[in-house]
């Protein structure tokens, strides 16, 4: 058994993680109520922009815009984001998993990771080919933040590198749920765009953004207007791709450090209980002792 002075070092050390938890606890709560906001923020553009492209995309016939152009996949790029921090959960497993089936499912194929945060960088590194790797993305992300991920994107389809290009990632439902996401990114295709209105749709649920009904003109035409722009709907991707996945990423966190610290407080008044409970029995046996003795005596 025991020793109490074992005990004792074994609550100091719980009741220490359990600041620590608690206090990373509260980090994150502040980062992830900024990191929500700018998620939640960022839906109403991006579902505006979507209407307004998917206007333009029927009232033009298909173009040979190179970022609309559909090929036989024989190279595919998967856009794998994750944290560059642990300490959250299943977060960065559940991805890893995710991008892992991909992989095992499309094993005829040429495959590359662009990986965003270090544990995908990590996973990935002896894996498989990575391609690119962006670290360092701040908690309050900003679109010039992710430009150089979308330019890269951009760059590589144009050149014919990947035939098509996935993203997968956390997407932020609320702050004790995230659901995994693989969302095609590129080629660019009609039933693409309706299918990301609907989903931005309905995680925002507003009612004042509309589309129906609203006649636009397009200068100098609606064809250039939509070449222009999709290059434009790739950069709103991934800024939004990243921006759900930061806030998932904090709720996580959260969540994980909330549930340390009630596991440890749940730890420490079992140690305390067992504490008192040994403490008790070499009471009980010095009095035992004490009064052998005495006994002996008389």
């Amino acid at each position: 058994m025991q020793s109490t002075q074992q005990i004792r070092r074994q609550i100091q050390s719980t009741q220490n993680t359990s600041q620590i938890t608690k206090a990373m606890e509260m980090v994150a709560a502040s980062k992830m109520k900024k990191s929500q906001q700018a998620a939640l923020l960022a839906r109403p553009y991006a579902e505006a922009a979507l209407n307004i492209l998917q206007s333009v995309s029927q009232s033009v016939e298909p173009t040979k815009h190179c970022l609309l152009e559909n090929r036989e996949v024989q190279n595919l790029c998967l856009v794998v984001v994750t944290s560059d921090k642990g300490l959250c959960g299943g977060f960065n497993g559940n991805v890893l998993r995710e991008a892992q089936k991909i992989i095992d499912k499309n094993k005829e194929k040429k495959i590359s990771i662009i990986a965003i945060g270090k544990k995908a960088e990590s996973y990935f590194k002896k894996r498989n080919d990575i391609f690119a790797v962006f670290n360092g993305i701040g908690d309050t992300v900003e679109l010039r933040e992710t430009l150089p991920i979308s330019k890269l994107l951009i760059y590589e389809f144009t050149n014919k590198k990947y035939d098509k290009i996935v993203a997968v990632y956390n997407n932020f439902i609320s702050t004790i749920k995230q659901d995994i996401k693989v969302k095609k990114l590129l080629p660019i295709t009609r039933r693409s765009l309706e299918e990301t209105v609907e989903e931005i749709e309905d995680m925002t649920k507003n009612e004042y953004i509309e589309n129906n009904g609203i006649d636009y003109k397009f200068e100098p035409s609606a064809s250039k207007v939509l070449c222009a722009l999709l290059p434009n709907l790739v950069e709103t991707q991934i800024y939004h791709v990243v921006l759900e996945s930061n806030a998932s990423e904090h709720s996580a966190r959260m969540v994980a450090m909330k549930n340390a610290t009630d596991n440890a407080s749940e730890m420490l008044d079992d140690l305390k209980l067992l504490y008192n409970y040994i403490r008790q029995q070499k009471i009980t046996q010095e009095i035992s002792e004490i009064s052998a003795g005495v006994a002996a005596q008389e």
